[in-house]
């Protein structure tokens, strides 16, 4: 995006994944990538952030963003979920993008795996596994 009033850039948005509306779509990418005992990782996105003596839990999270959010967050699990599924789906473009030998196979292999550990995130974070 460029400014109004002169040649001069002002943004880069990344059209694929930028949302206009709702603030806990970022919140539930947050959650879906944030390291917690006993889910899956989403170390090939989120970094392998190992998590250190008084690291917070994603519950803490949650409240802290409550206490400077009037948002209703009763039904943030909803946004986890969509998130570990979107970003899930964005890696498996990369991951048959490999298949097809237009990427590297070990990196498609890291993606798919990612991958399907954010889906059983998903699954679990809803109930169904």
């Amino acid at each position: 995006m460029y400014l109004p009033d002169a040649p001069e850039l002002a943004a880069i948005v990344d059209w694929e994944l930028s949302t206009i509306g709702d603030p806990l779509l970022d919140l539930g990418w947050l959650l879906a990538t944030w390291p917690a005992p006993g889910a899956p990782s989403a170390a090939a996105v989120g970094g392998g952030i190992q998590p250190w003596d008084g690291f917070p839990q994603a519950e803490e999270l949650v409240a802290r963003y409550a206490e400077g959010s009037p948002r209703d967050l009763s039904h943030v699990a909803w946004y986890e979920v969509l998130a570990c599924y979107k970003l899930g789906i964005i890696l498996e473009g990369t991951h048959a993008r490999a298949c097809a030998g237009k990427a590297p196979k070990a990196t498609g292999d890291l993606l798919h795996a990612t991958t399907v550990g954010l889906f059983q995130r998903g699954l679990k974070r809803i109930g169904t596994s």
